[in-house]
């Protein structure tokens, strides 16, 4: 019995001590616009009400589809910061260099500014090399509602987690270049 209750402690010792480091990963970001402050009062506001994430690409991993019908989400490559702020910080930059007339903000800044919402349903790496950003946008005005799909199926050029967070965001910055050119 004595033997037995070593073997078990000598395993965890084993197991506790040969962890796998975590990695963080963050969205390399656009370089904020400034705006000077008198023209703070003219502009149209772009209120970026949302960026959402649908089931698995909520998680704090990075999500990743193993074959055609498996994904997971890494134990040990973790977004820096929850994804759904990454992207919306990245986009309300993006947008603000793009789009000069307007303030785009995450905050709502008057009464009844313009709203854009995205809805992420893929974004993540595969099996075979390849990088998904799929999902749809919602924008509202005084004018009507606009809705939009966009799809794009990337080529991850190196192996390994950082690449894969490089081409998402590079992806990234494609469907907030069309956004941009849709609204401009």
């Amino acid at each position: 019995m004595m033997g037995y209750l070593a073997w078990i402690l000598c395993f965890l010792l084993i197991g506790c001590s040969s962890g796998i480091e975590k990695s963080y990963y963050q969205l390399p970001t656009t370089p904020s616009l400034v705006t000077k402050k008198s023209d703070l009062l003219t502009q149209k506001q772009l209120w970026i009400q949302t960026v959402q994430l649908s089931g698995i690409l909520a998680a704090n991993g990075i999500t990743y589809q193993t074959s055609d019908v498996n994904y997971v989400n890494a134990n040990n490559h973790l977004w820096a910061s929850p994804l759904e702020q990454q992207l919306m910080q990245n986009l309300v930059n993006q947008l603000s260099i793009m789009l000069p007339n307007r303030l785009v903000s995450a905050q709502s800044l008057e009464n009844r500014p313009d709203s854009l919402n995205v809805f992420l349903t893929a974004f993540h790496g595969r099996y075979d090399g390849k990088v998904i950003i799929q999902g749809n946008w919602i924008y509202k005005s005084d004018k009507g509602i606009i809705k939009r799909d966009f799809s794009l199926l990337l080529d991850q050029y190196e192996n390994g987690y950082s690449a894969l967070v490089r081409t998402l965001a590079r992806g990234w910055t494609q469907v907030g270049q069309s956004i941009a050119s849709q609204l401009s």
